[in-house]
Formats: structure tokens, C-alpha cells, sequence
């Protein structure tokens, strides 16, 4: 088990050791001081108008955490999904490119579990990525209006508008970041499916990104509506139900299950394509 985790402590090394890698980071930091800088001049517009109809204090719940959510909301899906499908897209693809994969398919090491450690390693990375956002964007938040105040919560997707002092909201916004994280990794495993197949990096990055978004366009189209629970964003939406004042835990757990389960299958069927492919000569 030891050996196990220095191997995937290099598999770390190895992808942060990439610039590509930190293109996310940097993306998200940029949008981030844009939006909050438009914030501060224009106000928070739609958001504004909802706290007040709901009959509650605007000054209140414009608060850091408010400001966090709202940038979260407006980045994560486009920007993650971006980014995501970036590097696992290109963590098994590239090193087959390369050659990479046949020196370390030279030492006594089983296929499963070179695979498996690489998509950790990305999946891993998708939820550091994701609180990475959500707290840089809650510190320049802070930045902005300061410590203290409401949180005013509101997802569409899955109906969810809630109203926190700070102490509750603030446990409610880390829960949720964290969830959020988690089905994004559907989007890793996606992009990491593809990966495995003898294709280009760049080849495997558009394919699972074009999926995602052609997912996404469906379910918010409405041509699907009597057919979502077969589209995987509709599953992936269930972080929004943590921030409910009353949370469906049966909802939420059945949407993770789908996302897990598609996690799963995905990592499967990307084992047997990457086991059937001929790397050694």
C-alpha cells in the first residue's frame, strides 16, 4: 500500500510538473477578479432583484459567500469543463504519444494499476481544481464586502433558493463546493475514457467536451424533458441540493449514484480499451 501511494504521489508530481496544468488556475483567477470588478461597479443586478422580492435585506445577504457562489456559478461548468477534459484528455493519450507509456510499462507494473493511479491522479485533480475556485473566490469575496453577513443561495437548475446567516451558510457553501467537485469528475472520467483509445490528446479533450456541452444543450433546450434522468448533467446538478434549507438526501444520493456508477463504467470500459491496445511495439 505504501509503494501505492509514492506511485501515485509521482503520478502527481508528474502532472503538475505541466504547464497545461495550471492554465486552470490561472483562467479562473482571471475571471474571477473580472466578474467581482464588475461587481463593484454594476452591482449584482438579477441577484439583487431576487434577495429583495424574496423580501429580505440585500445589504445583508450581499455578503462574501453570496459574491463566491455567484462568480462559482457563473465559471465552473464552461470554464471546468474546459480545463477538466484538458488534462484528463491528455493523461494517457500524451504519454502514449510520447512513448512515455512503454518505458513504464517496461517495469513490474499491471496495466490496471498504471491506469488506475492515472485517474486518480485526474479526478483527484478535478476536485482540487473546484475548491480551488470556490475558495479563491470566497477570499476575494472577503476582499470585496468583508468578513460577516447573510448567504443568499440559489440554484436554478434544481429549484433551490435559501436564505443562511454566515456561520450556517458558510458550512453550507464548503459542502456544496465539495459536491460540486465531486460531479465534476464525471467530466474527468469522460474525457479520461477517450484517452484511452489511440487518439490524439487534443482529440480526447474536444470529445469529451463536445459530449458534455451537447449534454448540457439538451437538458436546457427542453426537447428532453420527459428524458433527463438519461442526460448525466441532469445527475451532476444534485450538488445544488445540499444548499436546500431541507436537503432531499434521497434525491442527492441517487443522483451521486448515477454519477459514481457512470465513473465507474467509464474507468471499465477505458481498462479495456487501454488492455487491448498494443503499446510495447
Amino acid at each position: 500500500m505504501t509503494l501505492f501511494f509514492q506511485q501515485w504521489y509521482g503520478e502527481l508530481l508528474k502532472l503538475f510538473a505541466r504547464r497545461r496544468t495550471y492554465i486552470g488556475f490561472g483562467a479562473f483567477i482571471a475571471l474571477e477578479i473580472t466578474i467581482l470588478l464588475l461587481i463593484k461597479k454594476f452591482g449584482m443586478g438579477p441577484i439583487q432583484k431576487a434577495i429583495v422580492g424574496s423580501g429580505q435585506s440585500f445589504e445583508h445577504y450581499f455578503s462574501a459567500i453570496t459574491v463566491a457562489s455567484t462568480v462559482m456559478s457563473f465559471s465552473v461548468f464552461l470554464l471546468g469543463a474546459l480545463f477538466l477534459s484538458l488534462v484528463a484528455g491528455d493523461i494517457v493519450a500524451k504519454e502514449g504519444e510520447d512513448g512515455h507509456m512503454r518505458l513504464l510499462l517496461a517495469r513490474p507494473v499491471s496495466r490496471f494499476r498504471l491506469l488506475l493511479l492515472k485517474y486518480l491522479t485526474c479526478t483527484g485533480y478535478a476536485v482540487f481544481l473546484i475548491q480551488f475556485l470556490a475558495w479563491s473566490s470566497f477570499l476575494l469575496g472577503v476582499v470585496l464586502r468583508g468578513w460577516g453577513g447573510g448567504y443568499f443561495a440559489i440554484v436554478p437548475e434544481v429549484s433551490i433558493v435559501a436564505f443562511y446567516e454566515w456561520g450556517p451558510g458558510l458550512q453550507r457553501y464548503a459542502w456544496s463546493s465539495l459536491a460540486l467537485g465531486l460531479s465534476m469528475t464525471t467530466i474527468s472520467s469522460i474525457a479520461f475514457f477517450l484517452s484511452c483509445f489511440r487518439i490524439k490528446p487534443a482529440a480526447a479533450t474536444i470529445g469529451a467536451l463536445t459530449y458534455i456541452l451537447v449534454d448540457f444543450i439538451l437538458r436546457t433546450s427542453g426537447f428532453m424533458d420527459s428524458y433527463q434522468h438519461l442526460l448525466i448533467t441532469k445527475h451532476m446538478a444534485a450538488w445544488g441540493r445540499v444548499l436546500a434549507e431541507s436537503i432531499d438526501w434521497p434525491l442527492v444520493w441517487r443522483g451521486y449514484a448515477v454519477v459514481f456508477a457512470v465513473n465507474i463504467t467509464l474507468f471499465t470500459l477505458g481498462y479495456a480499451v487501454f488492455e487491448s491496445r498494443d503499446l510495447k511495439s
